[in-house]
């Protein structure tokens, strides 16, 4: 006996069901994808110099990331705003990272630098600033972070002048202006009384 059509309408809707599935079909893009990314990438610095990275490691690099995802990066991927020396001392950073877990920081907060961490930004000025802006361009937030606290870490003690020497920034006022200021204002770098509050009213000591 061969089974009445209604019998095979649940199926048939079942199985239309799967097919048009967008949950099903994002992760069967998803799988292809992931059989499909390439192994390594290579990464082309502005001056010419090439670099075969792990994708697993370039994949820090948030924009390299998704390159990768999106099929961009079969073949050199240029980086027309990193140089070759700079884009080492990246890699290097990748390398050294690439299997480590967060130290747990919490976003915005301050850490204490590892010995590995301090020799790798014990660099020139000018070479820490492209570290920056490459961590910056690549999106590699914690190498971002790593070198803007050594910035930090160099100018916290330093006077204003000495950190608009360090900057390359001009003062906006003249010498004498300057002087005019710190006359006029001499008076807070005297230091103020101190008080305390007896009933609401604020009385020196």
């Amino acid at each position: 006996m061969i089974p009445s059509r209604s019998v095979f309408y649940p199926i048939l809707l079942d199985f239309r069901f799967e097919l048009h599935n967008p949950s099903i079909m994002a992760a069967e893009a998803s799988a292809s994808a992931a059989v499909e990314a390439p192994k390594t990438v290579v990464l082309k610095s502005s001056d010419g110099e090439e670099f075969e990275v792990e994708s697993v490691v370039a994949i820090q690099s948030e924009m390299i990331k998704n390159m990768i995802e999106d099929g961009c990066a079969e073949s050199s991927v240029p980086l027309p705003n990193v140089v070759g020396s700079v884009l080492a001392k990246v890699v290097e950073y990748w390398n050294r990272h690439g299997s480590r877990k967060s130290d747990g920081a919490a976003e915005g907060e301050a850490k204490e630098l590892t010995e590995w961490e301090k020799e790798f930004v014990k660099v020139e000025k000018e070479e820490l600033f492209e570290l920056i802006n490459a961590a910056n361009f690549l999106s590699t937030k914690p190498l971002l972070d790593l070198c803007c606290q050594a910035v930090a870490d160099t100018i916290k003690d330093m006077a204003v002048e000495d950190v608009r020497d360090y900057f390359g920034i001009e003062s906006d006022f003249t010498p004498e202006e300057e002087a005019k200021i710190r006359h006029d204002i001499s008076w807070a770098e005297m230091g103020l009384p101190r008080f305390h509050t007896i009933h609401g009213i604020a009385a020196a000591r």
